[in-house]
């Protein structure tokens, strides 16, 4: 006779865990200057990173609330789908009752949190390995090693950062236990709602995308004059660059920096302007 669990594979309990989330209660706010909710679940991942992987995404889902309080209702709901039922700890005001010795913990200026926030951030996206194949530099177990690289850059971060990036095995299991879509929307509206290039040069995809509407799907003689084969030959190279990507629709913003050249309207602007006026005449303005 077959186990319960052949039988019904869907209907399988999933045991629940009781992990710690650490975050700031309204009272405890006013004094939380220092990231401490970021830096004790920073210790704690570090203590669980290769012996409890539900304990290691509940605290690099308090690390994420931490920053971005924002995401904690799609953090909880990716936690209860594996099984983890958050204990919430507010800090400072239940250090001692769990043994936490709030002078131990590390100290992190802001420009580190955020390094780290973005790693974190990555982690939760599939990356395709082989494209960073050529970029390895200080930390070659992890294709994500150059972006670690450009958020220090990027946030002014000039200390070396221990426990970044996690081993691979790490990756794939927070990847694969909380990289859930409902997590992972919530992390690109909040990319799209707060980060906007500061280069004006810089475009976002509805350029291309009146491009490619009214140029290159109408295939418009506009394409064959030779007066602008450059441009055509550089929105071709863009089109092919965003098409790769493992998340096309989200390229500028989850793009290398060195990959955002291919944005810069300025090696297309007579097709841009082309296209941006048969788009005022298709939409009557």
């Amino acid at each position: 006779m077959q186990c319960f669990e052949a039988l019904f594979p869907h209907l399988v309990l999933v045991e629940t865990a009781i992990c710690n989330f650490y975050g700031i209660s309204m009272e405890d706010a006013a004094g939380d200057s220092t990231g401490m909710s970021f830096r004790v679940a920073y210790t704690s991942s570090r203590e669980y990173a290769s012996s409890d992987k539900k304990v290691l995404c509940t605290c690099l889902g308090s690390m994420l609330c931490s920053v971005v309080p924002g995401f904690r209702n799609s953090v909880e709901a990716a936690l209860n789908g594996i099984g983890i039922r958050p204990r919430f700890v507010s800090l400072p005001s239940q250090a001692q009752e769990n043994r936490i010795v709030i002078s131990d913990l590390p100290e992190f200026e802001w420009s580190s949190i955020l390094t780290m926030f973005g790693y974190y951030i990555l982690v939760l996206f599939k990356i395709d390995s082989e494209l960073f194949g050529n970029l390895m530099r200080s930390y070659p177990y992890s294709p994500l090693a150059n972006r670690i690289d450009e958020l220090k850059a990027k946030v002014g971060c000039h200390r070396n950062l221990i426990g970044i990036p996690l081993k691979a095995e790490a990756e794939n299991s927070i990847r694969t236990m909380l990289g859930t879509h409902a997590l992972r929307a919530s992390v690109i509206n909040f990319l799209m709602n707060n980060f906007n290039h500061p280069d004006p040069q810089i475009c976002d995809l509805r350029v291309l995308t009146v491009m490619n509407e009214r140029l290159v799907k109408t295939k418009s003689p506009v394409l064959a004059d030779y007066r602008v084969k450059a441009e055509v030959d550089n929105l071709e190279e863009t089109i092919k660059a965003i098409a790769s990507h493992t998340y096309p629709q989200y390229f500028n913003h989850l793009c290398l920096v060195s990959e955002l050249f291919y944005l810069d309207v300025s090696r297309f602007p007579t097709l841009f302007e082309v296209a941006l006026e048969l788009e005022k005449e298709v939409k009557g303005y």
